[in-house]
């Protein structure tokens, strides 16, 4: 829409989607179906141009959001999210920050025909300094407010920070050793503290096969008395170039979660996704998901399974559409925690 001097543009956007549900509040029993509209209407600043050592973006969108029957639902949605890196010479650093409000319930959430508000501001900075040929440091840090409207959640405040060495065993290869500190302050709450020590691998382990992979052990403790809780911890991202139209994504993870009513949850899951280009305008996905959640303090365990197919089509370089169909499924033993839906939505974007 506007350039800015010599490295930086100026985008409008706008997307909107309308989307069928089965299961709109994720209820046990007592389920609504509904129609969900949303226009986002937003701008979106790129600095940079990949010219300079110094890139970011902000992005400034406004969602407005309506129910054909449920009307008690509607609201209107914040997203501000900005970023600003710097490369140097043996350094890169960078900030983000930004403030997200999501409207939707969550698997261990006790909210019964309602919907929940979730709004989050964050802001985190890192950096990566090379020591020496070999060695270089990594260092990051992050705050997340997190706040609730409606339901049974709590307020809380998270701070991590995970710091990293990393030693070169080939030149798109590191072999990694670290360490994460995460606070998390539950208001009205049992507040706790995450050590975790890794060690993993980032880079290239092939010319199709990439992974940023950390293994360890992670110890919570709680304030207030409650004896400590500990667990194996494994995060990893891996991709992999299948054919030269398709590629192959898949993540495993498995740590310490804080529940929407602050309990502590030991969390496993496995995500694959699928993604394949059918012509230089079309692509298709498709991903599958299963997460094992067991409650520490109570004799509650979630098995989630997620599926979903999408495809995407992009008309010129203004205009793109999608669509997608989305299967959840959450098996708990716990009275009035499962729940079923189907999700059926067409979406288009404009960015000009």
């Amino acid at each position: 829409m506007l350039s800015i001097g010599e490295h930086a543009d100026l985008y409008a956007q706008v997307s909107g989607s309308v989307a069928y549900t089965d299961n709109l509040t994720l209820d046990e029993s007592n389920e609504l179906d509904d129609f969900r509209f949303i226009v986002t209407p937003g701008v979106l600043l790129e600095v940079g141009r990949g010219l300079t050592n110094l890139n970011g973006s902000l992005s400034v969108n406004y969602g407005l959001v309506r129910y054909a029957d449920n009307t008690v639902f509607d609201t209107e949605l914040w997203n501000v999210v900005g970023d600003l890196n710097f490369n140097g010479s043996r350094y890169t650093a960078g900030v983000v920050g930004g403030y997200v409000e999501k409207q939707q319930n969550e698997n261990d959430v006790n909210a019964d025909k309602t919907l929940i508000l979730q709004k989050t501001g964050f802001a985190g900075a890192n950096i990566k300094y090379t020591l020496s040929e070999k060695f270089a440091l990594g260092v990051k840090g992050r705050f997340d407010n997190i706040t609730y409207d409606g339901g049974d959640n709590v307020d809380r405040d998270l701070y991590t920070v995970p710091v990293d060495v990393y030693y070169e065993l080939t030149p798109k290869l590191d072999a990694t050793a670290g360490f994460r500190y995460r606070q998390t302050d539950v208001q009205n709450g049992q507040d706790s503290d995450d050590y975790f020590y890794n060690v993993g691998l980032t880079g290239e382990l092939t010319e199709k096969l990439s992974t940023t992979f950390k293994v360890g052990y992670t110890t919570r403790d709680f304030t207030g008395g409650r004896s400590s809780e500990g667990t194996m911890t494994l995060n990893s991202a891996t991709t992999f170039d299948a054919t030269e139209r398709g590629t192959l994504r898949f993540y495993l993870n498995r740590d310490f979660v804080t529940g929407g009513t602050g309990n502590s949850i030991e969390q496993t899951g496995v995500r694959v996704t699928y993604f394949y280009l059918i012509s230089p305008r079309l692509t298709a996905d498709f991903t599958g998901g299963y997460t094992y959640g067991d409650y520490q303090t109570s004799p509650r365990e979630d098995n989630t399974w997620l599926g979903r197919l999408g495809g995407s089509y992009r008309f010129n370089s203004l205009w793109s559409m999608n669509a997608f169909y989305t299967f959840r499924d959450n098996d708990s033993n716990t009275n009035g925690a499962s729940y079923t839906e189907n999700m059926v939505q067409l979406g288009a974007n404009f960015r000009y």
